[in-house]
């Protein structure tokens, strides 16, 4: 037993949601891939920035042990006259020394040169004899081992460089105080004026406070901060790039482009392919019902065709029983010749409509007399289905312009679609009404039945070509579909249009507006 594939399915519907979630997957990694790009700009400048900070640090670093070792290289110890000449000269001449202080292997001051006033010079020594001293730890310090110690007395920053050296079988120790405002005021700048052009720069105390440059507000990924390892080891060195927040905002702004095209992208291709298999399920639906079209066509046309062939061969070969059979054999042949003649008018039309070559001959005239004749003409097979046809026509109603035979075709159409589908086996009653609507400056063709009515549902798509409701496609009436799309049509080639009024159990209207006017454009009109 072979199970048959449902009429709507299609490789394609496997197909597009395999496209769509690859679109998903080829987004998200791109996307991946943009944050990591961005990703990688950000740390190249974090890691710039951070060389430029260790480099920075490096370079005063070797600053200060250099001029330091270029001070020790100068004292002499063998002459102590010369020595208090020489340093004398030196503190008063460079601006990088506070004060020198040489102590003798008891730990006792032998020489004190310093840039200070006398009282701060007594202050001074003060300091050093009882809390700088101790914290030098000269007893543990190694034969020329120069080392430093940074730290806050008496609120006062010091920056001391100290080395053990050794003359005349005897250890003295050289101890320099680093002038701390000459560092901040001459030597800082003069390290770091090249780069302030595309870095921020600042130093601060341990209490994080700012003694050169300024505040700074970069994110603080950009952000380097860093002590200085051996001299000014209590303070920090801060750097970051100038623009930080520009790039911070490029790097954001980046990001959320980045994010836009990539949804962008996949939204758009998520779309498409979703119109496309919307498009397709259309397309195969048209093609279903323009099949379906073909057979309920072909079964429309064989049925009167085999009506005449049966009825025309009676008559042929003589087997009538008397004049009044062989008159009533013609009248089928003709009624079914006229029912034959009106489907084929249908597909025609529909076939000129759909081609966008569909023209009508619009003439002024009386719309009551056609809409009288085009009763007439589905009168007879409306009563041998045992069904009433009423007709109502308003008095004195105004001329306007229309195409007699389309609007004929609109009445043989909706009469039968009542006659089809709106009325019971057991009989019932169909009504043709004819009115004028002065709200709307427009006569109104208006054909209702007393069936079991159209399900909401379907309303808004029973004027669709080829469509045809649940309950004809389920009942034994056939149909080809195209007959209220006709009506619709042709309703809006006159500038008219058709609605539907429907309740279930209760019948349906079917109006059709045609609007009142004197003239249109010249006589012919052509829709496309």
């Amino acid at each position: 037993m072979s199970m048959r594939r449902p009429g709507w399915f299609s490789p394609l519907f496997v197909l597009f949601p395999a496209i769509m979630v690859a679109a998903l997957v080829l987004g998200y990694l791109s996307y991946r891939a943009a944050l990591e790009l961005a990703e990688k700009t950000q740390d190249s400048v974090e890691r710039s920035n951070r060389a430029l900070g260790l480099k920075l640090i490096d370079r005063l670093e070797k600053v200060i042990i250099d001029t330091d070792r270029v001070f020790f290289s100068l004292v002499r110890l063998d002459d102590p006259r010369e020595f208090r000449e020489l340093w004398r000269r030196i503190v008063r001449v460079s601006a990088a020394v506070e004060s020198v202080v040489v102590l003798n292997d008891a730990l006792e001051v032998e020489h004190l040169v310093a840039k200070l006033a006398p009282r701060s010079l007594r202050d001074f020594r003060r300091v050093f004899m009882k809390r700088i001293l101790p914290d030098l730890g000269l007893d543990e310090l190694p034969p020329n081992n120069h080392m430093h110690l940074h730290k806050e007395y008496n609120g006062k920053s010091y920056l001391l460089s100290f080395i053990r050296r050794r003359s005349e079988e005897r250890d003295y120790y050289i101890v320099l105080s680093v002038n701390i405002p000459y560092l901040i005021n001459d030597a800082f700048p003069q390290e770091f004026h090249e780069l302030e052009e595309t870095s921020i720069i600042t130093v601060t105390d341990e209490h994080r406070r700012p003694l050169y440059g300024r505040t700074m507000d970069p994110p603080p990924q950009l952000r380097f901060s860093a002590s200085f390892p051996t001299t000014l080891y209590k303070w920090k060195l801060r750097i970051a790039p100038r623009h930080a927040g520009v790039l911070t905002s490029e790097v954001k702004a980046r990001r959320l482009s980045d994010l836009m095209l990539v949804g962008g992208a996949v939204g758009v291709i998520w779309i498409g392919m979703i119109v496309m298999m919307i498009a397709i399920r259309k397309e195969r639906r048209a093609n279903e019902l323009k099949s379906e079209f073909i057979a309920n066509v072909s079964h429309e046309l064989k049925t009167p065709l085999s009506l005449i062939r049966m009825f025309a061969e009676l008559l042929a070969l003589g087997r009538t029983k008397n004049q009044d059979t062989s008159r009533e054999y013609a009248e089928i042949i003709t009624r079914e010749s006229d029912r034959l003649t009106g489907l084929i008018d249908n597909v025609l039309d529909f076939a000129r409509i759909e081609r966008g070559k569909a023209a009508y001959e619009m003439t002024r005239g009386d719309l009551q007399a056609v809409v009288e004749r085009a009763v007439e003409l589905c009168r007879y097979r409306v009563e041998q289905a045992d069904v009433q046809l009423v007709l109502a026509l308003d008095e004195h109603l105004p001329q306007t312009v229309f195409d007699e035979s389309a609007l004929t075709l609109v009445v043989l159409n909706l009469v039968e679609n009542a006659l089809k589908y709106g009325v019971t086996s057991g009989g019932g009653m169909i009504w043709v009404a004819l009115t004028q609507d002065s709200a709307q400056g427009a006569l109104v063709i208006r054909v209702s039945d007393d069936g079991p009515g159209i399900a909401p549902d379907e309303e808004r798509r029973i004027f669709e070509r080829f469509y045809r409701g649940q309950e004809a496609r389920e009942g034994s009436h056939r149909g080809s579909g195209i007959g209220l799309s006709l009506v619709k049509h042709i309703a809006t080639a006159h500038g008219g249009t058709v609605t539907l009024e429907s309740e279930l159990g209760k019948g349906a209207t079917f109006a059709v507006f045609i609007p009142l006017r004197e003239t249109i454009n010249g006589l012919q009109v052509s829709i496309g």
